[in-house]
Order: structure tokens, then C-alpha cells, then sequence
């Protein structure tokens, strides 16, 4: 008799796929209505994270036969979050089935290894270092804004000698097409939704297809949620349930939610979902991954 194939759900992206922002009451309270750990230990809300994260909740309450993986790590861009999948050690790809969701970061930040992707770290190791395994936080990301941080230099040249349109959108493709080879190899099904760019009106696919040319149409868009529902960015939708700014007016979500002493109910005042967010991201997942398997 042939062995059953494990069933799982894979999740890439950056925070919003790590699950930042889903923190319980107490946690909020602690942190006076403001949650936003960087650059120090966080083992301590991450635990909050992944299990509020949209990766476990689609599982949890709409997917019980599979299991989550959650390879969301805050801060990363596509191309490191593409290329998590080569650090999972927890799944036999060779008995194996399922999605791999990919939660699509910011398309300007470009990703390279830290210069010590396995220590010194803040993962609570005593001597300072993982004793040979990966970190968590193992990528170093550009921006390209204006840093007056020891990220400064990098910053600047990668806004002065790298960084375009042209350039972020080819990126984006490039990871978008490796994953797509990764699923077919693995015979995963593929599932690709935008977080929260808002490179085009029109939605990110034509800001890719303006830009890319050839390399669109090498992907299959079918996979690609927004093609099904009115919103371009779940950001978008979390803003329109939030009911508290113009939905129209999305784009400018960042410093209206900044501004706020306390989280609402969907977005945070740090632009991640909270508890209620991912259980709407789980939810809309789980409408895409039915209608597309009937």
C-alpha cells in the first residue's frame, strides 16, 4: 500500500507572513499599545506570532488535515522569502503535498545573507552563536531611503547605483519564478497574494507587467489572489474593515495608523495585522485555495 502523503501549507513572506502584530491583550498592555521589537531578542513574542500568524490560523480553523509551516521572517524582502524554502528541514518534499503560499514583501527591499548567517545572534544561544544552524534572522535587507545608521553606505548605493523601477519589478518576477519552478519540481500547488505595495492602481500585476515584459507571461497569474477580489493589497482590505479611514484613500495608511495610540481592530498602529487581521487574510486564503480546486 502506498505511503499517504503528508499534507502541509507552507508560508513565505516577511512579517506579515511571520505573524507580527498578532499579539494578545496582554501583550498590547505590556508594551503600552505599541509593539515593535528590533535589533534584541523577540523569542519572547514570536511564540504570539506564529501561532496568531495567517499560515497556522488557515490551518487551524479552515485546513485541519494540513500542517502549517510558518518561513516568515519580519523584515525580508521576496527574494530571501523565496529562498526560505531551501532551510526547511521539517518537510520530506518526496512524500509530501500541499501549498506554498507566498505573501509577497516590499518589492524595493533587496536581500543578501548577514555577514554571520549563523551567529553571533539574539536567538538565546549562551556563547552567542547557533552552533553551526542558520538563524532566524539570518538575511540583511536593503532599502533605498536615507540612513543615517552603519546601513547608511549600503543604503546609499544601492538608491544611487541599483535601485528602479525596472530593477525592483524584474526582481520580484525572478522570485516569483523561482518559486513557480520550486512547486512544479515538488508537485506543491502555488498561491501568491500582495500585502501591502501599491506600485499601481490598476494592482501590482500590471506594475509587473509594464515593467517586465517577456518574464510576465511566464508566470501563471491564476495563482495570483487579487485577480478574484476588488482589493489590490490585503492592507487594503484590513483598512476598509477597520472603517476608520477612506478605503480609497489606502495608499496613505501608513502615517494615518502611525499616529494612533492603540491598535484597531485589523491593522495595527506598526501597518501589521493583529489577531482579527490574519484570521481575515486565513479566511480570504482559504475562499482562493477552494475556488480554485473546484
Amino acid at each position: 500500500m502506498d505511503k499517504a502523503l503528508k499534507k502541509y501549507v507552507i508560508g513565505l513572506g516577511c512579517s506579515w507572513t511571520q505573524g507580527e502584530g498578532g499579539y494578545p491583550e496582554h501583550i498590547w498592555k505590556e508594551y503600552n499599545g505599541r509593539v515593535q521589537i528590533r535589533g534584541r531578542p523577540d523569542e519572547h513574542v514570536r511564540i504570539y506570532e506564529h501561532e496568531n500568524s495567517w499560515v497556522n490560523v488557515l490551518c487551524r480553523d479552515h485546513m485541519p488535515n494540513y500542517t502549517p509551516v510558518n518561513l516568515g521572517a519580519r523584515g525580508i524582502g521576496n527574494r530571501a522569502a523565496v529562498k526560505q524554502l531551501y532551510f526547511c528541514d521539517t518537510v520530506d518534499w518526496n512524500n509530501s503535498e500541499g501549498y506554498i503560499v507566498l505573501m509577497l514583501s516590499g518589492l524595493e527591499r533587496f536581500d543578501f545573507f548577514a555577514q554571520h548567517p549563523y551567529g553571533p545572534n539574539h536567538d538565546n544561544h549562551k556563547d552567542g552563536y547557533s552552533n553551526g544552524e542558520f538563524r532566524h534572522y539570518k538575511w540583511r535587507t536593503m532599502w533605498p531611503h536615507p540612513n543615517d545608521g552603519d546601513e547608511g553606505p549600503l543604503w546609499k548605493v544601492y538608491f544611487e547605483m541599483l535601485h528602479s523601477d525596472a530593477f525592483i519589478a524584474c526582481e520580484a518576477m525572478m522570485a516569483l519564478l523561482e518559486l513557480q519552478e520550486f512547486c512544479k519540481a515538488h508537485n506543491f500547488k502555488m498561491i501568491v497574494a500582495n500585502a501591502f505595495n501599491n506600485y499601481h492602481p490598476l494592482g501590482l500585476d500590471e506594475f509587473l507587467k509594464m515593467q517586465t515584459k517577456s518574464l510576465f507571461d511566464k508566470f501563471n497569474w491564476d495563482t495570483y489572489l487579487h485577480k478574484t477580489v476588488p482589493y489590490t493589497a490585503f492592507v487594503q482590505k484590513l483598512v476598509e474593515l477597520d472603517g476608520i479611514m477612506d478605503p480609497e484613500s489606502w495608499g496613505g495608511h501608513y502615517n494615518f495608523y502611525e499616529k494612533m495610540a492603540w491598535p484597531p481592530k485589523y491593522l495595527t498602529n506598526c501597518i501589521h495585522p493583529n489577531v482579527d487581521g490574519y484570521k481575515v487574510i486565513a479566511e480570504e486564503l482559504h475562499r482562493f485555495i477552494n475556488s480554485n480546486d473546484n
